[in-house]
C-alpha cells in the first residue's frame, strides 16, 4: 500500500507538469498501452504470487535491495541517493562543461542501475543464489493459462462458479469437493487441492488441469512451491533441507573419515552432493536411503519399511476409510466406481512412533531400542511363534530387553523431542547431538525449573501450542534449558508441580526431580543423567566392510540397480551397558566442561577400501561413537557396574579382579593383530589411547589417571556394599575419605 501510495503521488506530479506543456499524442498512448499490456502478459508484476518464497520489492528498488546485499554499509546508499537528487537539482546552475559531465554520469548510472535490476529480477533467486531464467521453477510454475472449458461440465460450470481458496480459482474443487479425511488445517476448503499437488487449477480440461501435477506431495525438493510456500510454511523447508536428517553430515564426516579419505571425523557435507569414491559409494549402497529428502515412490502408509518421504514422512496418517479407498483405487482387480479415492489420508500433528520407526530402527537403533527390542543374529524361521522375539519387516530378528521408562509410561518420541529439533534450527550442523536442544534437565531438575508463558512464545511454537488446544494465556510452561524455547506439552501446576500431557493421548505424568544422589559430591560432578540410567546399549564386535565388483548392487540415493556393491559382515551382537567415557561440552559461560557419558563400538572393523577387488589393501578402525540409547531407567546402574566393570571402562568384556594389591584383568575376546587390543576394548588395560579414539574429536576413553581413580573407588567395593553407610559417606569427598581409612583396607599401589 505503501508503494501503490507513494508511487501514485508520484505520478500525479508527473502528469499535471507534464500536461501543462504538451499534450499527449493518440499514438504514443496507444504505443504504450500495447507495451504496457505485453509486458503484463509475459512478466509477473511485483506482487508477492503466493507461491514463490522469494519477497523481492517493486521493480524499480530491486537494483536498491541488490546493491544493498553486497555492501556492509548501508548509509553509502542513502548517501549515494542524496548525492544524485542535489545533482539534479543543481544541474542547471552549472557550467557548460560540468553541466555535460553531470548528465553523462547521470545517464550511464541510470544504465548501471538498470541492468543491476535486470540481473536482481532475472538471475537473482532464493538465498541470493544465481541461476537463469529458465531454470527457476516459480517462472516455470506461474499459472497463465486462462480458464479453459473443454470438459464435461463446461456446460454447466462458468467462472463464476469456481471455488476460491487462499484469495485465487481452485478448479480442483469443482470435480473433488467429495473428499474426506483431511484435517482441518489441510481441508481443500482451507488450502485447495493445488497447494499440495501442483497442477493447474485454472482449468476444468482433466489433462490440462492435471499437467505437472505431483501425486505424493511433500517431497522436500518441491517443498518450497508446496508446504512451504509463502501462504503455508514459509521458511520450513530451508530448515529441513539444512537439518542433519537431511544432509546427513555427521555420517558421510565419520564414513569418509574411516575411509581414509579426509583427516579428521569433521566437517559439514550434504548427502545430495555425494560423489563416487569408496567411501560415498559405501554410503550409497548401504546407508543414505535414510535421508528425509528421499523422494517417497509409493502410495500407502508410513511402514517400518517408510524412508524418506520430506514432510509426508512425519505428517501422513493413513486412517482405516483412507486404507480401504488406497485398496479400491490403486490396489484392486475389480474396477472402482470412480477413479479418484473418496477419502484422502490427513496431514497433521499426530507423530507416532511408527513414522520414526523406518530410519531410526538401524544404526543405532533408538527406535527399537525404546520399545526395548535388540538386534541378534538370527534368522525369522529359528524364532517363529516366539513371543520374546520380534520380526521385522526387513526380516531382522529383534529379542526383548527392556523398555524406556518413558516408552512405559506413553510418551511417544514427540513429547520430548521439539520442532527445532526435528525439521531442524536453520543451521547446518556437523552432528546429530549438535542439533538436539533438549536435555534431561529440562524437565528434570535439582534446580529451580526454567519457566515461560505463552506471552514469550516464538511464532511456531505458539501455533503448535493453538493447534494442540494448550495455548491457555496464564499457563507456566518449561522451558529448555539451552535455547529457552518452550516445551509445550508441559505445564506448571498451582502448588509447583511439573507436569507433561503425551501429545496423542492427553495422559498427563509427573515430572519429578532426581534424587539427592545425583548431585551429591564432587566424584558425580561430571557424570551424565544418562550415564546411571541407560540400562543396556545395543553393541557389536568383530564387524568386516568389503567391495564385491561383480555383484549386482542399489544406489540408494539415485534409486537404480548398479553394477558392484559394498557388503558388511556382522560379529556378535549384544546388550549389555554402554561403556562410559569423557565428552566436552560447551558451557553457559563460554568455556567447555568435561562430562562422563555412555559410548557403543562405532567403528571396530576393517575394511577393504580398494574397489577393484584387491584384498590387500585393508584400513582397520577403532572408534567408539557416543550413544544416548533411549533405554532410560528410574532405577540407576550400581556402583559396581563402572568402578569394577571392565566393560564401563573401556577394556573390554572379561574378568577384572583385585588381588595382592593389584588389578588384573583377563579378556574374553582375543587381541586385535591390528593394534593388540581385545577385540572388543576402546582403550589397553590401564593405558592410554595415543590416536583419535572417538567418532568425535571432542571425546575420548578414560586416562590412566582416570582409570586408576575408577579402580581405587572399586576396590573398596570388593569389600563394602555400594549401599553401605561406608561407601555413601565416601561420595562426598572421596580424597578425603581415604585418609580415614582402617588400615585393614589395602589399597593398590599404581
Amino acid at each position: 500500500v505503501q508503494h501503490i501510495a507513494t508511487a501514485t503521488i508520484f505520478l500525479v506530479i508527473i502528469i499535471f507538469e507534464h500536461s501543462k506543456t504538451i499534450w499527449t499524442k493518440i499514438s504514443t498512448a496507444l504505443y504504450t498501452l500495447i507495451i504496457v499490456i505485453g509486458l503484463s502478459l509475459l512478466i509477473t508484476p511485483g506482487l508477492h504470487d503466493g507461491l514463490s518464497p522469494i519477497i523481492k520489492g517493486p521493480w524499480y528498488f530491486l537494483g536498491l535491495q541488490e546493491i544493498l546485499h553486497w555492501i556492509n554499509y548501508p548509509e553509502i546508499a542513502l548517501i549515494f541517493v542524496t548525492t544524485f537528487f542535489v545533482i539534479i537539482y543543481f544541474i542547471r546552475s552549472f557550467n557548460k562543461k560540468w553541466n555535460t559531465i553531470s548528465k553523462n554520469s547521470i545517464v550511464n548510472l541510470f544504465l548501471v542501475y538498470f541492468l543491476i535490476t535486470l540481473f536482481a529480477y532475472f538471475f537473482r533467486g532464493e538465498n541470493w543464489s544465481f541461476y537463469w531464467p529458465w531454470n527457476n521453477p516459480y517462472f516455470k510454475t506461474t499459472n497463465l493459462t486462462i480458464f479453459s472449458f473443454t470438459s464435461d461440465v463446461s456446460d454447466t460450470v462458468s467462472s463464476k462458479d469456481f471455488p476460491k481458496v487462499l484469495d485465487r480459482y481452485e478448479g480442483c474443487l469443482v470435480c473433488h469437493s467429495d473428499v474426506k479425511g483431511f484435517s482441518p488445517s489441510h481441508n481443500p476448503s482451507a488450502v485447495g487441492c493445488s497447494t499440495c499437488h501442483l497442477g493447474n487449477p485454472f482449468s476444468l480440461d482433466k489433462v490440462e488441469a492435471h499437467k505437472g501435477m505431483v501425486l505424493i506431495a511433500g517431497s522436500i525438493e518441491l517443498a518450497e512451491q508446496t508446504c512451504g510456500n509463502a501462504d503455508c510454511h514459509p521458511g520450513i523447508p530451508e530448515r529441513v533441507d539444512k537439518s542433519i536428517m537431511s544432509t546427513l553430515s555427521g555420517m558421510i564426516s565419520v564414513n569418509k573419515y574411516v575411509f581414509g579419505e579426509i583427516e579428521e571425523p569433521t566437517g559439514f557435507y550434504d548427502v545430495k552432493m555425494l560423489g563416487h569414491t569408496s567411501a560415498e559409494t559405501h554410503l550409497r549402497n548401504l546407508c543414505v536411503s535414510c535421508h528425509i529428502g528421499n523422494v517417497k515412490e509409493e502410495l500407502g502408509p508410513i511402514d517400518e519399511l517408510s524412508r524418506g518421504g520430506g514432510c509426508s514422512a512425519c505428517h501422513l496418517n493413513y486412517s482405516e476409510k483412507a486404507k480401504i479407498e488406497l485398496d479400491r483405487i490403486y490396489f484392486s482387480a475389480a474396477k472402482p466406481d470412480s477413479i479418484y479415492p473418496k477419502f484422502h489420508p490427513s496431514l497433521d500433528l499426530n507423530i507416532t512412533d511408527d513414522h520414526c520407526f523406518g530410519c531410526h530402527s538401524r544404526s543405532g537403533r533408538i527406535s527399537t531400542n525404546y520399545e526395548g527390542w535388540h538386534e541378534t543374529i538370527l534368522e525369522p524361521q529359528q524364532v517363529q511363534g516366539d513371543t520374546t522375539y520380534r520380526i521385522l519387516q526387513d526380516e531382522r530378528v529383534f529379542e526383548f530387553v527392556e523398555a524406556d521408562v518413558h516408552h512405559k509410561a506413553g510418551m511417544q518420541c514427540i513429547d520430548c523431542h521439539t520442532s527445532y529439533e526435528v525439521m531442524g534450527d536453520g543451521i547446518e550442523h556437523q552432528h546429530k547431538e549438535e542439533q538436539v536442544k533438549i536435555e534431561c534437565i529440562d524437565c528434570h531438575s535439582t534446580n529451580k525449573l526454567n519457566r515461560i508463558t505463552i506471552k514469550q512464545f516464538d511464532n511456531e511454537s505458539l501455533k503448535i501450542a493453538e493447534l494442540r488446544n494448550v495455548a491457555e494465556k496464564d499457563r507456566v510452561f518449561l522451558a529448555a534449558h539451552k535455547t529457552g524455547q518452550p516445551l509445550i506439552n508441559t505445564f506448571v501446576d498451582e502448588q509447583s508441580n511439573a507436569k507433561l500431557i503425551t501429545k496423542l493421548t492427553d495422559k498427563i505424568l509427573d515430572l519429578k526431580p532426581p534424587v539427592s544422589i545425583c548431585s551429591e559430591g564432587k566424584g558425580h560432578e561430571r557424570l551424565s543423567c544418562n550415564t546411571c540410567h541407560t540400562s543396556w546399549a545395543p553393541q557389536c564386535v568383530g564387524c568386516h566392510t568389503d567391495y564385491d565388483p561383480n555383484q549386482a548392487g542399489f544406489d540408494l540415493l539415485e534409486n537404480k540397480d548398479v553394477e558392484g556393491v559394498w557388503e558388511e559382515h556382522v560379529g556378535e551382537y549384544f546388550a549389555e551397558p554402554p561403556v562410559l567415557g569423557v565428552k566436552i561440552v560447551n558451557n553457559s559461560a563460554g568455556s567447555t566442561d568435561e562430562k562422563i557419558d555412555t559410548f557403543i563400538p562405532g567403528m571396530i572393523l576393517t575394511v577393504n577400501k580398494d574397489m577393484s577387488g584387491n584384498k590387500e589393501n585393508l584400513i582397520f578402525m577403532r572408534l567408539y561413537s557416543p550413544a544416548f540409547s533411549h533405554t532410560i531407567q528410574k532405577e540407576t546402574r550400581s556402583c559396581e557396574s563402572c568402578h569394577n566393570s571392565s566393560l564401563a571402562i573401556g577394556y573390554g568384556r572379561g574378568k577384572l579382579k583385585y588381588e595382592d594389591a593389584s588389578w588384573v584383568f583377563i579378556p574374553k575376546f582375543a587381541s586385535n593383530k591390528y593394534d593388540g587390543l581385545p577385540e572388543d576394548a576402546w582403550v589397553g588395560f590401564l593405558t592410554e589411547r595415543t590416536t583419535n579414539a572417538a567418532t568425535r574429536e571432542s571425546m575420548r576413553p578414560f586416562t590412566i589417571d582416570e582409570q586408576r581413580r575408577i579402580l581405587t573407588v572399586g576396590t573398596c567395593l570388593t569389600c563394602h556394599d555400594s549401599n553401605s553407610n561406608i561407601m555413601k559417606n565416601s561420595i562426598a569427598e572421596f580424597d578425603k575419605f581415604l585418609e580415614t581409612i582402617s588400615e585393614k583396607c589395602i589399597l593398590p599401589v599404581w
